[in-house]
């Protein structure tokens, strides 16, 4: 695997089970959804995960990891366990980063899901609201899991762009 991207399993396309409990099902589809948008990173090398795969919008692979990290932070880490509100890339995540930017970008980005995890778990139920943004654990996962549908489809076009190939 290329030094620059972490070690996760990119193969697995496995869907969420059925789950009665429904804070276990949403969950479980916002872990479906991440796995999803962090396979769309799998062959690309820093320069074309950075790279504007279609002029002449300014999106990369990479910007989209920069946005969601964001997302995480927004909505998750901060949104439901509060303490300081950290823009780490501002007006500058979809465009932003740089192949040499590339490893950093991924780490911070992995860091901010296991800060949202933590934050997920320490919230007791789907009606508690969040101590940043004041909005129900139930309502920010479903935001999350359609903020990770889009992008994990723009991510999925760009990398076909960036591999000049169809490669799922």
């Amino acid at each position: 695997m290329d030094p620059v991207l972490p070690d996760l399993d990119l193969d697995r396309r496995d869907e969420p089970r059925p789950d009665p409990d429904l804070r276990a099902s949403l969950v479980a589809w916002l872990q479906h959804q991440r796995h999803e948008f962090q396979r769309k990173w799998r062959d690309l090398s820093p320069e074309q995960l950075a790279e504007w795969s279609i002029p002449p919008v300014e999106l990369s692979v990479l910007g989209l990891v920069r946005h969601m990290q964001q997302m995480e932070h927004a909505y998750l880490s901060w949104g439901l366990g509060g303490g300081d509100r950290v823009e780490a890339y501002g007006d500058d995540d979809y465009a932003g980063g740089s192949a040499e930017t590339a490893g950093e970008d991924l780490r911070l980005y992995l860091d901010e899901v296991a800060r949202a995890d933590a934050a997920i778990e320490s919230t007791p139920t789907l009606e508690t609201v969040g101590r940043g943004h004041g909005d129900p654990l139930g309502h920010t996962l479903i935001k999350m899991i359609d903020e990770y549908a889009l992008h994990s489809g723009q991510a999925h076009m760009l990398r076909f762009a960036a591999l000049g190939t169809l490669e799922r």
